[in-house]
């Protein structure tokens, strides 16, 4: 009981946390687009929501083997906010028109799986993610992209329960030798889209603020008994600094 009465005295000063997440896979594999240039796909966001984890698709037989990746996702800057548009394409992009970008998150050459990471999508922004497995990476060398891709045409993803129409998007440089160049992510047409999984997440993370330097000193269960960190299980987080959260790490 002492450990139960203590657990209650705490609740009230948690950083509560409660995350509803989905796995986003984005399918099927049309055909292979082996390349030093990557593609993926871009939408117009119909709610906010956060993308917490992102990898590349496997479906390209020439690198089957390979063991790393590389991904961006970037917010559209200068798109119109109040009706539905378009970045320029190629043609726009070889006339010297830009599609200015902020880059919220770039994974360069990393291994293959599962990439965690805290981007915030906003609803009604435009946003593209695009990548692929990769070459190994040659200094002074540009690297293939193992691209995989859909079939051609309008095509919907189910985001944060929102039924989102995405298109082709494309770059003409390798991520992994690099993030892409300022304002040179483009609109590819009713082409082959590129293939990205994603884990996107809901919810309310607020009360307290937490900081880099904070350490665990203890984990309980939501009785109060100690508990390892177990994935894909609601447990308490108890800080050095005397503060306390309740999350769930998802896997």
């Amino acid at each position: 009981m002492k450990k139960i009465f203590t657990l209650f005295l705490l609740l009230p000063l948690l950083s509560i946390s409660q995350t509803n997440c989905d796995t986003v896979y984005v399918d099927p594999e049309g055909q292979p687009y082996t390349a030093t240039r990557t593609r993926g796909y871009w939408f117009k966001a119909n709610s906010s929501f956060i993308i917490s984890a992102v990898k590349a698709a496997e479906g390209n037989p020439i690198g089957a083997n390979s063991t790393a990746q590389s991904i961006e996702i970037i917010q559209f800057d200068a798109l119109n906010l109040t009706t539905d548009t378009i970045p320029y394409d190629f043609s726009g992009i070889g006339a010297g028109f830009t599609n200015p970008h902020t880059s919220l998150f770039h994974a360069q050459n990393v291994p293959l799986g599962w990439i965690t990471c805290a981007v915030n999508i906003t609803k009604d922004r435009y946003y593209a993610i695009l990548g692929a497995k990769n070459n190994s990476v040659i200094p002074g060398s540009q690297t293939d992209m193992y691209n995989t891709v859909l079939p051609t045409g309008e095509r919907k993803l189910m985001l944060n329960g929102d039924s989102t129409t995405f298109w082709r998007a494309a770059l003409q440089y390798s991520l992994a030798d690099g993030p892409g160049p300022s304002g040179q992510f483009f609109h590819d047409g009713p082409d082959f889209q590129g293939r990205i999984h994603t884990i996107i997440c809901t919810g309310v993370s607020s009360i307290n603020e937490t900081t880099d330097d904070k350490e665990i000193i203890k984990v309980i269960d939501l009785i109060g008994r100690n508990s390892k960190l177990d994935k894909n299980k609601p447990l308490i987080y108890i800080y050095n600094d005397g503060s306390s959260e309740k999350k769930i790490i998802v896997d």
